[in-house]
C-alpha cells in the first residue's frame, strides 16, 4: 500500500528545471507539450498509459501517458495535460497531485512537462479518440524492487541509462521506452521513496527497444 501523504509530500518539491539555453547549443527551442500520468492509489496502486495508433504522423504505434503539445488557448501546460486527459481517455475531475521536471522528447522538437493526476478507483480510462489504440494499466508495486532494462546513450558530454519497460496488450508485448519511459521511472522513484526504498536498478542492457526509428543521439 502506497504511503499518499508522503507521495504528496515527495511530489510537491519543486522540480529541478534550469533554465536552457538552446541558442548557445545551436538548436531552436522546443514548442511547449504536457502530459498527465494518471494513477491510482488504491489497494492495486496503478499508471495508466496509452497505446498510440499505428497511423499517426508522429510516434505511430508507442507507449506514452495522454497528452500533447500546448494549444494558444490552454492556460497553462498543467490545463493542456488535463485537456488531453480528457480528450484522449474521456478522464475529468481528477487532482493534480505535482510535477516532475520537463524533458525533451528525443527529435527536440517538443519539451514535455510531465502532471501526475490522482483518478478516483471508479474511475477507469478509455479510448475516447483515433489516436489511441488502447489504454494499458501498470501496476506500480510489482516495479519497485524490479531490474529495469537501461540502454546507454551520450548525453551533452556524459552517459546515460534509457529505462524501458515491457508491457503486454491485447496485439502483444509492446515496449514503453524514452522520455515517457523516464517519467514513469521518475514516478516509481518517488513512489519507492514512500516505503524507504531505493529507486528500482537500472541494469545495463544492449537492448534498443526503438530501433533506427530515430537517426541521432539523446
Amino acid at each position: 500500500m502506497i504511503d499518499r501523504a508522503r507521495l504528496l509530500a515527495l511530489l510537491a518539491e519543486p522540480p529541478p528545471s534550469p533554465p536552457e539555453d538552446w541558442a548557445s547549443r545551436g538548436v531552436a527551442a522546443p514548442r511547449t507539450a504536457a502530459v498527465a500520468l494518471p494513477v491510482v492509489l488504491d489497494d492495486a496502486p496503478r499508471v495508466y498509459a496509452v497505446l498510440r495508433s499505428a497511423s499517426l504522423r508522429d510516434h505511430p504505434g508507442e507507449v506514452a501517458f495522454p497528452g500533447g503539445k500546448v494549444e494558444p488557448t490552454d492556460a497553462s501546460p498543467e490545463a493542456a495535460a488535463l485537456r488531453e486527459l480528457e480528450e484522449e481517455v474521456a478522464v475529468v475531475g481528477v487532482s493534480v497531485l505535482g510535477s516532475f521536471a520537463p524533458l525533451p522528447v528525443v527529435t527536440g522538437k517538443y519539451l514535455v512537462h510531465p502532471f501526475v493526476v490522482e483518478l478516483p478507483p471508479d474511475v477507469v480510462p478509455r479510448v475516447a479518440c483515433g489516436e489511441i489504440e488502447e489504454v494499458l494499466p501498470i501496476a506500480l508495486e510489482p516495479l519497485l524492487t524490479r531490474e529495469v532494462r537501461g540502454t546507454p546513450a551520450p548525453w551533452r558530454g556524459t552517459e546515460i541509462l534509457i529505462p524501458s519497460f515491457r508491457l503486454p496488450t491485447r496485439r502483444g508485448e509492446v515496449v514503453l521506452y524514452g522520455m515517457s519511459a523516464f517519467f514513469l521511472y521518475e514516478l516509481l522513484s518517488r513512489v519507492a521513496a514512500t516505503a524507504g526504498l531505493p529507486p528500482p536498478p537500472l541494469v545495463r542492457t544492449t537492448d534498443q527497444p526503438w530501433g533506427d526509428r530515430y537517426d541521432r543521439t539523446w
